[in-house]
């Protein structure tokens, strides 16, 4: 009795009647990522096999179609039209692979390569490609403190905005004939950041943090300045200063306030007394009879109470 034949698809065995199911549609692309580098110009791989009939439709995208190949006929609708091409027109005799020319860094992603033959609905008609465009470091943006007193704890960061693969960061410090020491720093060369702890006079100067990766790297700058009052010193100078300006203003508000007081007593009328204000009157020469001599007196001193 004979038997059936087996039909391979994909990477799966099944055991199919021939009469039962045509040429399976089996796409093949690359596990890894594939890498190139900025500005070059890349082959997407992308193979198949299947017997191509009159409704072969092949279709690339990397979420929106970029490529689309139909009745003979092929579109490009996208803004990478004029950079994409296919390595063999027509892209009928079982290689799909596309080329991108002078690749940027929005080209990286994962492109979708979808063949579609019917009535050859079984198999795997889809298979996934990583592109990762390799590129060095943007020029990194160095921020942080640029003064700190002796004693205190400053940190800089620096960061690059791209670079693939993800750059190394590196700070030094310049015109100084030693590295940094390390018993005053704590540096982390993947996030960039550099963290200057117990500050001294010596680490004043221009810091450089380096972005470094295997295409190239780019550095950017930072300056300290290191003050020679310590955080505690500046801390009880405000004190007292706060002090001194508390004391002269008491004594600018007595000053005021004795002014004030000198001036209204000035300005009291003459006629006004106390009860105990001692007042001179002058009295005239009199005659004391029956001598009618004249008797003066000076003066006389009354108490008036």
């Amino acid at each position: 009795m004979p038997s059936n034949p087996i039909v391979l698809c994909s990477e799966h065995f099944f055991s199919i009647p021939l009469t039962d199911c045509g040429v399976c549609v089996e796409v093949t692309v690359p596990r890894d990522p594939v890498m190139q580098q900025k500005g070059s110009n890349v082959e997407i791989p992308c193979h198949y096999k299947t017997s191509v009939g009159k409704s072969f439709v092949l279709e690339w995208s990397p979420g929106l179609p970029i490529l689309y190949f139909a009745n003979d006929v092929l579109y490009k609708p996208s803004r990478q039209a004029d950079r994409l091409s296919l390595l063999h027109k027509p892209p009928t005799l079982g290689d799909a692979s596309i080329q991108l020319n002078n690749i940027r860094a929005s080209d990286a992603g994962t492109y979708i390569c979808e063949v579609n033959n019917p009535p050859d609905f079984d198999g795997t008609g889809t298979g996934l490609v990583n592109l990762v465009v390799l590129m060095p470091p943007s020029t990194p943006v160095c921020k942080g403190s640029t003064s700190g007193h002796i004693g205190s704890d400053v940190t800089f960061s620096c960061s690059s905005s791209e670079g693939v693969p993800s750059p190394i960061y590196s700070w030094t410090l310049l015109d100084s004939k030693q590295p940094l020491p390390t018993s005053h720093m704590v540096q982390n060369q993947e996030k960039g950041t550099l963290v200057l702890t117990n500050l001294t006079l010596q680490l004043s100067g221009t810091y450089r943090c380096t972005a470094t990766n295997e295409f190239g790297h780019q550095s950017c700058q930072i300056s300290l300045h290191v003050t020679g009052v310590s955080k505690a010193g500046a801390v009880a100078g405000a004190l007292i200063g706060a002090i001194l300006a508390l004391f002269l203003l008491g004594a600018i508000v007595l000053y005021i306030l004795r002014y004030r007081r000198n001036r209204l007593a000035k300005k009291k009328p003459q006629s006004e007394y106390s009860g105990n204000e001692i007042r001179q009157l002058v009295i005239p020469c009199i005659l004391v009879p029956p001598t009618s001599k004249s008797i003066c007196i000076n003066h006389v001193d009354w108490d008036f109470q």
